[in-house]
């Protein structure tokens, strides 16, 4: 069926340049906020409202038509099939990519176009294969006519959003009309139904990552897809790979940074200090990122989809409970629970619980504490559960309290003061247990139970440890690790808050340029798959677990992240309340002047503008002095169930800090002396440290446990 004529080309040609001429206002100089970051890039959003409207037909298939279609469609054929349907797809797709680059005067786009078609549709069997790229290093551009309309200098006009469609302005919403009209397949048949559901179904999984957990999956689609969008228009990933390309056929590799002395123990310190031979460190803040390569080894089936029933890939195990913080017709807040598996070839336990006295049962549970904003399904927790899963351990995951999940959970308490904080997790914990002992998947007679928090999850962690220490009716937590705490709240909020006047100085293209070519880099080198890494036995082919941005790039998207931290709690918490710090009000339908607001916001500000005045008649310093750990430091030092993990040259960390860490915790505490921030969780001895943490001496005896 014919969905375009070419007839209507030239007056489609005069609509896109009167839409050119639509753009917004110039934003003000040096925007380096996301809000300002997105002004730049797609300019003003006059008809959000309708976008929204039409985003939320997309969401909605996205739920209910194509994940049910997905799981009877991708059950019945294999991921390679699929991939193989898409590979053809694309070959069809040829004329639209080569034209396109012909028309802006990229002719070597063109040509390599053309001989990807040639190749592919003969050695690569009608398109089904990809020889071109694979045994040629031939890349596709990726081409399209909104790139070709940009480069004629036609403007994008305003933000606009079509159901299921992937443009994302008036421009490249015309142009896709011209794509359409440039592709084989909308002349045979019925071809356009089949490639809309297999692509669908294969984008199903990257939209679900994308707004999974977000409090406004509109603003993430829109800021995601945007960055993908100006990265294409620049032909990066197309340019990336030729250079790559190039570099193997030289035989050039990447420059690693140089090899670095293991650091010294200070002399006074009491601690346990391990080096990493071999890490080669870049920054504190850099070496942080390298958080980014702890991945998850089984979170990738080669032969199914995630939405097929034979999917075997760790996320996909999770079973996805639910708990009321605030008791019933609350919110419920959702935890991810990975059962403990059964070693290989084990008869299966007799009746509903079984000791651990033939090695049938495991017998071990961890529940996981993420840092600031993080989810229990986000990348960090989800290693951190398939390190402890593979070893044995049943794992529980939750929210962090700083995300509008946990927020909306507690019946709209604010996070950030850390006794309440505490007092808000145990509470979770303790729901969390009842939870699994009353659907049968935990024993506290018989198991041992572990607490681990990273980062602001660890102070939560010592925090419940106090708790626990001083409480009546305990929770039967025989261990408690901590990664990496902060000590201070105040000084991580000041080093947090430091890193966002990275790029003051700076134009709106500058910041724009920036930001782009550190996604490009990101996508590039962030979401390759990563195994642990042994630096002392690096292997025959070393990974480079290196991170390739510069000083400057890493300060500006470290800020960034910690600002997009704050956003779902401040607009679910100004939805519901309207805060005293946001002058903006809240709307379904207009929030760019709302973002812009929050996202000037630092975490100092949140101190004193946002929690302060929800906790009068407390003063600003006595929030400040009731979190940090230093308020707690004798119950934490008497605690020998406590143990902690750190690195010497965390940046959230001052001088004051780490003596006191290592005055507190003493042998209970392990030194690393490089890794910055979480930035060394992918290396074995790390892994192997925490997994001796958390593995707590021979408990009770069932029958004096249980009493208790």
């Amino acid at each position: 069926m014919k969905l375009l004529s070419m007839r209507l080309i030239a007056p489609l040609a005069a609509l896109l340049i009167a839409a050119g001429c639509a753009t917004g206002p110039k934003p003000p100089a040096a925007p380096w906020t996301p809000s300002e970051l997105v002004f730049e890039l797609s300019g003003r959003d006059p008809i959000e409202g309708f976008n929204r409207s039409m985003f939320a037909v997309t969401d909605f298939g996205m739920n209910y038509v194509v994940d049910p279609l997905g799981r009877v469609y991708t059950s019945i054929l294999p991921r390679p099939a699929i991939e193989k349907f898409n590979n053809l797809c694309v070959n069809l797709e040829f004329p639209t990519r080569a034209f396109s680059c012909l028309l802006r005067a990229e002719f070597k786009g063109s040509w390599d176009e053309l001989c990807r078609f040639l190749i592919n549709t003969t050695i690569g069997i009608a398109g089904l294969f990809d020889p071109a790229g694979a045994w040629f290093e031939i890349y596709s551009t990726e081409s399209d006519f909104g790139q070709t309309f940009a480069a004629w200098g036609i403007g994008p006009g305003c933000t606009l959003i079509l159901p299921f469609m992937s443009t994302l302005n008036v421009r490249d919403g015309i142009a896709s009309l011209f794509d359409m009209a440039f592709d084989i397949k909308t002349y045979i048949p019925y071809a356009g139904y089949a490639t809309a559901l297999n692509r669908m179904v294969v984008a199903h999984r990257v939209y679900e990552k994308t707004v999974k957990g977000s409090q406004d999956k509109y603003r993430t689609f829109h800021e995601m897809a945007l960055l993908r969008r100006h990265l294409l228009l620049k032909m990066f990933f197309y340019r990336a790979q030729n250079a790559a390309a190039e570099a193997r056929a030289a035989g050039v590799e990447p420059e690693l940074p140089p090899d670095v002395p293991p650091a010294i123990k200070p002399r006074e310190y009491r601690a346990l200090w391990r080096t990493i031979p071999g890490y080669r460190p870049q920054s504190p803040v850099l070496d942080s990122m390298r958080v980014a390569m702890f991945q998850a080894q089984n979170n990738d089936d080669p032969w199914y989809f995630r939405l097929s029933v034979f999917n075997s890939d760790f996320e996909k195990k999770c079973d996805e409970r639910e708990i009321r913080l605030a008791g019933e017709g609350s919110p419920e807040l959702e935890y991810g629970f990975w059962e403990a598996e059964l070693p290989e070839g084990a008869p299966e336990p007799k009746g509903q619980f079984v000791a651990d006295l033939d090695g049938r049962r495991p017998d071990k549970l961890l529940i996981l504490l993420p840092g600031i904003g993080g989810n229990y399904f986000g990348g960090t927790a989800l290693a951190l559960a398939e390190l402890f899963h593979r070893n044995g351990w049943a794992v529980a995951a939750l929210d962090s309290t700083f995300t509008w999940q946990f927020y909306e959970a507690t019946g709209g308490r604010l996070p950030g003061f850390l006794p309440r904080d505490g007092e808000n997790v145990r509470r979770a914990i303790e729901l969390v247990l009842n939870d699994l002992k009353e659907a049968g998947l935990f024993d506290p007679a018989s198991t041992r139970v572990a607490l681990m928090g990273y980062s602001f999850g660890a102070m939560h962690t010592l925090k419940v440890a106090q708790l626990e220490a001083r409480s009546g009716e305990r929770l039967g937590i025989d261990r408690y690790v901590a990664i990496n705490p902060p000590v201070d709240l105040r000084y991580a909020m000041k080093q947090a808050d430091r890193l966002a006047g990275t790029g003051a100085e700076w134009d709106a293209q500058k910041a724009a340029e920036t930001v782009l070519g550190i996604a490009g880099k990101a996508m590039g080198a962030l979401t390759q798959s990563y195994p642990p890494c042994d630096p002392e036995n690096p292997g025959e082919k070393p990974v480079n677990y290196t991170i390739p941005l510069t000083q400057e790039e890493a300060d500006y998207i470290a800020a960034l992240y910690f600002k997009m931290s704050m956003r779902g709690v401040l607009l679910s918490a100004h939805r519901d309340r309207g805060l005293a710090g946001l002058s903006t009000p809240y709307s379904w339908s207009g929030r760019a002047a709302l973002y812009r607001e929050v996202d000037k916001l630092g975490f100092e500000d949140y101190a004193e503008k946002i929690i302060g005045p929800d906790l009068a008649p407390l003063t600003l310093e006595e929030l400040y002095a009731a979190s940090t750990l230093r308020n707690f430091a004798p119950a934490l030092e008497k605690n020998q169930k406590v143990r902690v993990v750190h690195n010497y040259d965390d940046f959230l960390l001052s001088d004051d800090d780490r003596e006191f860490l290592d005055r507190t915790f003493g042998s209970r505490l392990t030194w690393f002396d490089h890794g910055g921030h979480l930035g060394n969780l992918y290396v074995t001895s790390v892994q192997e440290t925490l997994l001796e943490m958390a593995t707590a001496p021979e408990p009770e005896p069932l029958i004096e446990k249980a009493q208790k």
